[in-house]
Parts: structure tokens; sequence; C-alpha cells
């Protein structure tokens, strides 16, 4: 029997629950995908309804793509003999049903990872210290929604014992929802942060829906929880099941020591777990990305591994995080963290930024989603940045407020640029040998299409 999931699995599955299956041959689904421009061989593809963008017009095109199943809330034109297709009226619902069916069918332990910051870091550091000892399925990229998770779920197979899952949200009731779906049984809670106040309204419904998870595990299963964050630690006195709280603070449990920042080289620091004490080497750069290395380890020893086999696998692990480190043509090193950005993130950032040994240029957009939050969030990433970068420059109009901030600090070049073609190119003219540029901003600004100028692309 194949370890994959099967379009005679779906057929089945979505027949049982009464929906319209149009059968196919039998065959292999090794991974899902919404998006049909990024669909591979062997995928199933769900048509979700978007603002914008309605799926279910791109049926065709993801089965031309090679999708062997599609879910869809209207037929495909023409014959599709070569797949499997099921009509739903609801595509969110059908796929998470069917995600939750294959995930009791391979049944693995399943650790399930949300915050607000860090989230796929600490997912990827963590399935590979698991993976040492461990058959590791993980959720590839950003699929961690409502409709990303069950997706992530089409790439399990039987032979899975562990999965590694990222849980997020943007709105009330999404982690209660992906937990139905994925049946954690170890909960890492990372941080509560203030992105997505806009749509929640406050952060202590932003804390509600992250402690969610810790709160869903059963009594036999262990939540791992950041000791350090004054809105994570509370619930660890309310939780039956058995809690690691990881931290720098007295009362962490899995407890660090001072941290060693080696620039772009990573992290040392001591870590010490039911009075043993190990030396940790983290490779992810700045000191801000330490408590991804800490759950890692602590969902190493909740599934039964020594501290120190944990330990070493954060040192081997070879996961450089979200940020990307590109050589430019003008002999700078350019930092390219320009996948999001929050308060969070953009400080630790910026303090990575102001250790390094060199001219220090930083390249800023917008933090989104703050709410009313934004104006001060952004005055005090210009307060931070004054301390921790030679050279400035903001764009936006949002983003005016981080230079205007900074300059009221006594930053002596604070530079601020209507767009980011022309805060690019300003930026490119000032990069020489030697020189640091960190690049970051909200995936909304699409910084990605000014990095050519920066590198000096011809």
């Amino acid at each position: 029997m194949t370890g994959h999931l099967t379009t005679g699995f779906v057929a089945k599955e979505m027949s049982a629950a009464g929906y319209r299956v149009i059968a196919g041959p039998d065959l292999d689904v090794t991974g899902g995908a919404a998006d049909s421009r990024r669909v591979r061989p062997g995928d199933l593809f769900t048509a979700f309804r978007g603002e914008n963008v309605d799926g279910n017009a791109f049926v065709g095109d993801a089965l031309r793509a090679g999708a062997v199943a599609a879910i869809c809330e209207r037929a495909p034109v023409g014959d599709w003999p070569g797949a499997t297709v099921i009509v739903v009226p609801e595509a969110t619902v059908a796929v998470g049903r069917l995600a939750h069916a294959w995930r009791q069918e391979c049944n693995p332990r399943v650790v399930g990872i949300t915050g607000t910051v860090g989230k796929t870091t600490a997912k990827d550091l963590t399935a590979a210290v698991i993976g040492r000892h461990f058959a590791t399925h993980k959720s590839e990229g950003n699929l961690n929604s409502r409709e990303g998770l069950p997706l992530a779920l089409m790439s399990l197979r039987r032979d899975h014992r562990v999965s590694v899952l990222e849980l997020a949200m943007d709105s009330r009731g999404e982690i209660f929802e992906l937990c139905a779906i994925a049946r954690p049984e170890i909960g890492i809670v990372l941080n509560v942060g203030l992105t997505h106040v806009e749509k929640l309204g406050s952060i202590e419904a932003i804390q509600a829906e992250k402690l969610a998870l810790a709160r869903y595990l059963p009594a036999s299963g262990t939540a791992i929880v950041n000791a350090d964050d004054r809105l994570v630690a509370p619930v660890a006195d309310e939780l039956s099941c058995r809690v690691i709280s990881f931290g720098e603070c007295r009362r962490a449990t899995l407890r660090r020591g001072p941290v060693t920042d080696l620039g772009l080289n990573g992290t040392t620091f001591d870590v010490t777990f039911e009075g043993q004490t190990v030396a940790v080497a983290s490779p992810l750069p700045g000191a801000h990305v330490v408590p991804a290395a800490l759950a890692a380890i602590g969902a190493g020893v909740a599934l039964g591994m020594t501290l120190e086999d944990a330990a070493a696998g954060v040192r081997e692990s070879g996961i450089s995080g979200r940020a990307r480190i590109v050589q430019a043509a003008s002999g700078a090193t350019i930092v390219d963290d320009r996948y999001n950005s929050s308060p969070a993130s953009l400080n630790g950032a910026l303090r990575m930024l102001g250790g390094l040994a060199g001219r220090r240029i930083a390249l800023l957009g917008r933090m989104a989603e703050l709410g009313a939050f934004e104006a001060e969030e952004h005055r005090r990433a210009g307060r931070t940045a004054a301390e921790c970068c030679d050279i400035l420059v903001a764009v936006g109009e949002t983003a005016r407020t981080i230079v205007e901030e900074a300059a009221v600090a006594g930053h002596p070049d604070a530079r601020w640029f209507a767009t980011k073609e022309d805060a690019a190119v300003a930026v490119a003219r000032e990069l020489r040998a030697g020189d640091f540029l960190l690049v970051k901003a909200s995936r909304a600004m699409a910084f990605e299409t000014i990095l050519p100028i920066l590198e000096g692309q011809p």
C-alpha cells in the first residue's frame, strides 16, 4: 500500500460526506495547492473564493498543470478523465474535513506551533531537530490558515511518525478550528504581539486566540510556552497537561543563560532542563530568534529526546530562518528579511544589525495590520533604528514616522522616500564593500521587486 494520500481515499471520504464526486484513476496525492500557477504534478488543488480572485475559475488550469484531484464549488468545463473532481458547497469546509480524515488515518504525533512572529522559523527548526529520530512531516511555506493548513496535510504520509504544523490566524476562532483538524499533542506558543489587531480589535483578543492552542491540548499532551512573554506565561498555571516553559526568567523550566551574538553566524547560549545543562549553538542570526531554538529543543524533549541530542539537532539543522544573506555587486552584504515585518521582528532585526561590525544601513517599509497602534509602533521603530544603524531609509507614507522619530532621537542620516524604487536607487548608490544592509517590510510592500537594484544586477 502506498504511503501517500490517494485519490481513491479522497473520493471515498468526500462521497461519505455527501459531496458530488467525479472519480478518476486511483493516483497518489503528494501535496496541496490553492494557486493554479504553483501546482505541481500530484497535487490536490482546492478552489477557494477570495476577495479578489475566485479559484473556481482556474480549476482547468490546475488540472492541466498536473493536479490529480480538485475540490471546487463549480465543476470545470470539459471532461477530465485523468483526475478526480469533487464539487462541494464550500471548499474550505470540504478540504478541512478531508485533511482531518487523512490526519486520523496516518495518526502521527502532531506538534502545532503558533505565535505572532517566528512560526515558520520555529517550525523548520523543530522539524530538523525531531527529524533526527522520527520520520517527520512539516507544513510547507506559510500553509497555516483555514485554507492553508489542510493543504499542508495533503503531503502527510502513513510512515510519518510526527507532523510539525504552523497554526496562524487573522480572525476569531481560527486557531480552535485548526486544532480540530490537526489534533495537536504538543503545542508551542512562541509569543503574542500586535499583528492582526486591526482585525481582532485588541491585544487581549489576539492573546485568547494564540493561547487557544495550549488550551486545546489533551491532558496527555505537552504545552511548550514562552515564560518571558507576559501574555503567554500565565496560561501555564491553568493547563492540566505537561508544561515546558522556556526562556531566561527564573520560572522557566527550560531555562537559557546569556546569549552570545555571533552576528550573521548565529548565537550561542547554555540551556538547563531538569538539572542538566548543555551548550547550544544556533545557526539563526539574531538574539530575537533564540526562542525558536528553545521551542525546538522543548519539542524534542517532549518527544523523548535527550537535552543534549535536541541541542545538537539545533546546531546541525542548517536552518537559517527567513532572512536571506546576499552579497551585492558593490561588495555589501544584504540581509534580505523582507518577508514580513512586525514590531517584535523589526526590533530584533534592527538589534541584530546594530551588532554587526561595518557601516549599517536599514531600508524599511510599513508594518501592517497594527490598527490604532500603527503610529506609536512606527515611532518606536524609529527610536530603535536611531540606535542601530548609520543610515536609515524608510519608504511610504506610514513609514515616514520612522524617519521623523529617528531624527528626533538624534539620528544624523535618516531619509524618507515616497516610492520603494527611488529608495532602492538611492541606497544602491551608497553601498560599498563592508556595508551591511537590512531590508525589511510587510509583504504587501513587495520589496522583492527592488532587490535586483540593491544587488546591482544588470
